[in-house]
């Protein structure tokens, strides 16, 4: 039955490849979207890794230091740093801001992470070096400048001394680093404050008005505000696979509707029903499998152009051969319904 199967779709090559490249075009789309849904998650879990912290001191009852506007005394850090079983603790500023690149007239919106140097928070770059004075910047890469370049932000300049990967939120905006000092003057008018205090160890004592925050719940509010485009990713991704479903089922349909006479007389031959049924499931299984390879090549080729950083990860690539498989033997439901219910006498009927 595999080799009637088998033939069976070869001769019907031009109706099965039509059904397979709209499949796997769903499925690329599913994969896709799945892609972005990921690299909404994972560029959050990236940017509190950056700060390689235990905890986040900061002012009590705020939602976290990348969602509210509440900001606490920069000394604050002193006093932590003295307490029993702290290893370090940097105050960082944490803002959003609008940056141009010198030489064009683009305005980019931008995140700004400005930090004391030689404490908590150590850059890793991709090329050159962290900002260590005021008139000095670090960019992430999907800005689109280098070491050298100029850009400006509230109407200072700052000089691109260091480039960094991976240091993306809020939906792929990019990351400016500065020093502390240049980040107070810029969003507190020079003031002596920060958005948190990021700690190395586990603080004995809090000064008065402030809280710890742990990694996770500082992630966990960073996502807060992505949850609505994530989730409707997420819908958007189950109705795809509903429509690639539907596609295969109605290919199978059809192909079974051809193949009733051929059915009937191999069940006239004495064919055991189960070897009917599983030449059917095969039939839809191929289809779908077939096609969810060709989606999953599909998504690694066009990965490059999205302005989102974005993978298509192992992990997800298996899941949609996984449903591809699952979608054919659902598919197929139809076709071993028509399988099982022929009759013998069909394959003696007049033309």
């Amino acid at each position: 039955m595999i080799w009637v199967t088998l033939r069976d779709l070869r001769w019907r090559a031009r109706r099965i490849a039509l059904g397979v490249l709209a499949t796997a075009s769903v499925l690329a789309m599913t994969l896709l979207l799945l892609a972005v849904h990921d690299a909404f998650l994972d560029e959050t879990d990236r940017t509190v890794d950056f700060f390689a912290g235990d905890q986040w001191v900061v002012p009590a009852g705020i939602g976290g230091p990348f969602t509210t506007n509440s900001p606490l005394s920069a000394r604050a850090a002193d006093q932590l740093r003295s307490e029993p079983g702290v290893q370090g603790a940097t105050p960082v500023a944490i803002f959003r801001h609008v940056a141009t690149i010198v030489g064009t007239a683009t305005p980019v919106d931008v995140n700004v992470i400005a930090y004391r140097a030689g404490d908590v928070v150590v850059p890793r770059m991709l090329s050159g070096r962290a900002p260590e004075r005021p008139g000095e910047t670090a960019v992430d890469q999907t800005l689109g400048v280098g070491v050298g370049a100029d850009i400006e932000v509230a109407g200072q300049l700052l000089h691109v001394v260091g480039v960094v990967r991976g240091l993306t939120y809020n939906g792929g905006t990019p990351t400016v680093l500065l020093t502390l000092g240049q980040g107070q003057q810029i969003a507190f008018d020079g003031r002596d404050l920060a958005s948190s205090i990021v700690v190395k160890g586990t603080p004995g004592a809090y000064p008065d008005g402030l809280e710890p925050m742990t990694p996770r719940e500082v992630r966990d509010d960073l996502r807060r505000p992505l949850q609505v485009a994530t989730r409707t990713l997420a819908v958007l991704a189950v109705l795809l696979w509903v429509v690639a479903a539907g596609i295969v089922a109605f290919v199978c349909y059809i192909s079974g509707l051809d193949r009733l006479r051929d059915i009937a007389v191999f069940k006239a031959f004495g064919a055991p029903t189960r070897t009917i049924v599983a030449g059917t499931v095969l039939h839809g299984i191929l289809i779908s499998g077939t096609a969810a390879l060709i989606a999953i090549g599909a998504a690694l080729l066009l990965v490059p152009t999205f302005p989102l950083p974005v993978a298509v990860s192992a992990r997800r690539s298996l899941q949609v051969l996984a449903v591809g498989v699952l979608i054919g033997v659902c598919a197929s439901a139809l076709s071993v319904r028509q399988a099982v219910a022929v009759d013998p006498a069909l394959a003696f009927a007049n033309t």
